[in-house]
């Protein structure tokens, strides 16, 4: 990779990193519960009622799991193409690594693990507290990302929002999903057919589009695990009694559990015993 390629990925990184951050920052004095929940990945299992008393989990990891083999493969060609020196879309190869990175962008908007985290995020900074079973198998995908995540973000006055606002193009993974889309080698250009015609988008353009997505997911989800670390090894309790949405008082502790020969730091929901 030249240099001055490095340079801009590099800034993207910090420039990123500080956003989310902030983003982070504004979870936990908006609401300090929510933002535990959050870093802690709190869900609705239905079912557990019956056994524990609440269908409300913590570290719930399944999310993670179903991504895990994606998000691995996206960073692997990261770190295989952009380690190249002056890496771009030439050569033999070079039109199928902008095919390879369209789908991965595609995928990466339609992560359900990513939707859910950013329309928790979006859920608390505006005031409206964690959102335990969060839903986004959605019909109308581009209406539900403006009015579920890009708009109370920005909203918000975080700057999430509108790196939200930039990375986000539904034409692109549309296009993707649909086979809608047809490559200009000769002008570098990315063509996409729409109801209303033909839009086209420059190699460079989609590439800064493609990297900022990327790095957005990867980074939120380094800091939200740094975050849950950092008070799982606390091994204390870490917020107030407060209620699951079924209604039962709860803690949160944080703890390292063994994991096999490894200490795991972790969360636990604790059911607390109300005065009569």
């Amino acid at each position: 990779m030249n240099n001055e390629h490095a340079k801009t990925i590099a800034n993207y990184i910090k420039n990123i990193s500080q956003i989310i951050q902030e983003a982070f920052n504004k979870m936990y004095e908006v609401d300090y519960i929510s933002y535990v929940l959050y870093i802690g990945r709190a869900s609705i299992m239905p079912g557990l009622k019956a056994l524990t008393g609440t269908d409300c989990v913590i570290d719930n990891l399944i999310d993670i799991f179903n991504d895990e083999t994606r998000t691995k493969f996206y960073l692997r060609y990261l770190r295989r193409n952009y380690s190249k020196d002056g890496f771009c879309y030439y050569g033999d190869s070079g039109i199928d690594d902008l095919h390879v990175e369209l789908m991965i962008y595609a995928h990466l908007w339609d992560s359900h693990y990513f939707l859910k985290s950013l329309t928790r995020l979006a859920s608390i900074v505006s005031g409206k507290g964690y959102i335990w079973d969060a839903q986004v198998n959605w019909w109308r995908k581009e209406k539900k990302m403006q009015d579920c995540i890009i708009i109370p973000i920005k909203n918000s006055g975080l700057e999430l929002g509108n790196l939200l606002e930039q990375c986000y193009r539904h034409e692109i993974r549309n296009a993707f999903a649909h086979s809608q889309y047809s490559i200009d080698a000769s002008r570098r250009l990315i063509c996409i057919r729409t109801d209303e015609g033909i839009l086209t988008l420059k190699f460079d353009e989609f590439q800064e589009i493609f990297l900022k997505s990327v790095i957005l997911m990867n980074k939120m989800e380094n800091l939200l695990e740094r975050n849950h670390d950092a008070a799982a090894q606390m091994q204390t309790p870490i917020t107030d009694v407060f209620k699951t949405p079924d209604g039962l008082p709860v803690q949160v502790y944080g703890e390292m559990v063994k994991r096999g020969k490894t200490l795991c730091p972790e969360f636990r929901l604790v059911r607390v015993k109300e005065d009569d």
